[in-house]
């Protein structure tokens, strides 16, 4: 890793924002605060009115002194109820505003321009609960006038089957029988009829079961050299099978009872892909071969990445599903192994700092310096970022050209930030798409509450995100520093969104962005 300078403390005092005036990142001088300048800042005591890019107190380069000063003052007079007061101008940035909870099932009528993830985000759910709970396989399909049922939570509808009992059925799915007799208001589980639809909260649909000829001797070979140097075929000894095989080709979920190694494909000599923790979740899948279960890996964001792959059935046990919150938005689409994803492991904004709030910037160009190996504090991070502006204090947030020049000091290239003449460039979704193919994150501005979920959010800066992959269904990945709301990893964003959200952010700073590499 790149050495540094000794850290400087971010929570040290400094000479008031309101005595050094700047133009932009991009090399403005200070601007005297004079004439009407400096009666404004008398009226309104200057604090950092956007989320971490510190657009909305910065004037652009190109602006007169006056319409600067007047931005200045119209910006911190909606971010800030008074000058002396203590509360945070991000205050409104770890309550995105989500849905409020339900606990009964509604119906929906579409109306005319609806689309399937307005309605999911709307009630709190995901897309793909609403196609499994009404039976609908085509989500572009959906038609004004349509009624769709929207229950509390994410789940899957079950038809219980002749003969089953309801505590079966919550094994194969890895699911609590108390949560599905309370989601369905059951008395008795055992008095369920065959023929009736129950609710099964944080289900999902499972997997036809393989078939046990699939567990014949394994017939991988591998070519060893034989004396005289000549090869030789020798076939490799299959996998033993569990006693249980049974009841882990029927279960929806699969833990590893020791730590178990997802392989690239069924065969013996297959390649590693990655170490599965005791305890890691595994989707089951349909393929089963020499002793190999396929499974999907939602990884955990931190230290594994999503995929799909193959583990040995002696290796896990009947597993737990997970709650539908403890699975990323881009679940299980971030699992395709034909997929641009960079994998930047994911850290959170919101770690108790006093700065917290603020600290955007510095943490997202952190997971974009860790997908390089490069493992820097939040902390470091940010006093670099604030040393490289010139501004200090909690509340601040950062400039993205700031950020550019602290992922550069740690040896790795930021590209297209700015165009040949030094202005910002304005990026398109697919410049975003394409940096991605060639493996290189892209920290993006945006405005915050035009992110998916945040519309409510009673903060109105801009934030920054860092997009990690592009789905074979033209959907973009992406990072988000702030998790109050979900996990923060593997969240969706369609082109479209993602494009409003860049255009929405400060008019100076709408569709600014960088990629990183080496």
């Amino acid at each position: 890793m790149t050495s540094s300078p000794a850290p400087r403390d971010p929570d040290r005092g400094r000479q008031p924002f309101s005595a050094r005036w700047r133009r932009s990142a991009l090399g403005g001088g200070v601007l005297a605060a004079v004439g009407v300048a400096a009666v404004l800042l008398v009226v309104v005591a200057p604090r950092a009115p956007s989320e971490d890019a510190l657009v909305s107190s910065l004037p652009a380069a190109t602006a007169s002194q006056a319409e600067s000063a007047a931005m200045l003052a119209h910006d911190n007079m909606v971010m800030s109820a008074t000058p002396e007061s203590d509360a945070s101008t991000f205050a409104g940035i770890a309550q995105p505003g989500s849905a409020a909870a339900r606990t009964t099932s509604v119906t929906y009528t579409v109306q005319p321009g609806d689309v399937l993830w307005q309605i999911a985000e709307r009630f709190g759910l995901r897309a793909e609960t609403i196609l499994w709970v009404n039976g609908i396989e085509n989500p572009d399909l959906l038609l004004a006038g349509q009624q769709l049922v929207l229950p509390p939570t994410d789940g899957v509808l079950y038809t219980v089957q002749p003969g089953e009992r309801l505590a079966d059925v919550a094994i194969r799915y890895g699911l609590d029988l108390s949560a599905i007799t309370g989601a369905n208001q059951l008395a008795d589980p055992n008095q369920v009829q065959a023929g009736v639809d129950i609710f099964l909260p944080n289900g999902r649909p499972l997997r036809p079961a393989p078939g046990l000829a699939a567990a014949s001797a394994d017939t991988t070979t591998v070519q060893a050299p034989a004396s005289g140097g000549e090869q030789q075929v020798a076939a490799l000894p299959p996998i033993p099978l569990p006693d249980n095989i049974a009841q882990l080709l029927s279960a929806g979920w699969l833990g590893a009872g020791s730590t178990a190694t997802l392989y690239r494909t069924a065969e013996r000599d297959a390649r590693g892909l990655q170490e599965i923790p005791v305890g890691g979740r595994l989707e089951r899948l349909e393929g089963f071969s020499g002793g190999r279960i396929q499974v999907r890996s939602p990884g955990d964001g931190k230290t594994r990445q999503a995929m799909t792959g193959w583990v040995d059935a002696n290796a896990v046990v009947v597993g737990r599903a997970p709650a539908a919150q403890a699975l990323p938005q881009a679940y299980p689409s971030d699992t395709a192994m034909d997929i641009a994803h960079v994998f930047a492991p994911y850290r959170s904004q919101l770690d108790g700092t006093p700065y917290a709030q603020a600290n955007c910037g510095p943490t997202t160009i952190g997971m974009a310096l860790e997908a390089f190996g490069i493992s820097v504090s939040s902390r470091e991070l940010r006093t670099r970022s604030l040393d490289a502006q010139r501004m200090w204090g909690n509340d601040l947030g950062t400039l993205i050209t700031a950020l550019s020049d602290v992922v550069q000091s740690y040896g790795l290239r930021t590209i297209s930030l700015t165009t040949a003449n030094g202005d910002l460039r304005r990026w398109t979704v697919e410049d975003i798409r394409e940096q991605i193919r060639q493996g290189r994150p892209v920290v993006v501005q945006v405005r915050y509450r035009a992110l998916p979920g945040r519309g409510a959010s009673t903060f109105l800066g801009d934030h920054y995100i860092l997009v990690t992959g592009a789905l074979n269904d033209g959907r973009f990945l992406y990072n988000d520093s702030i998790d109050a709301d979900g996990l923060g990893w593997d969240r969706v964003l369609t082109p479209d969104r993602l494009l409003a959200a860049m255009d929405a952010s400060d008019r100076r700073y709408a569709y600014a962005a960088f990629a990183v590499g080496r």
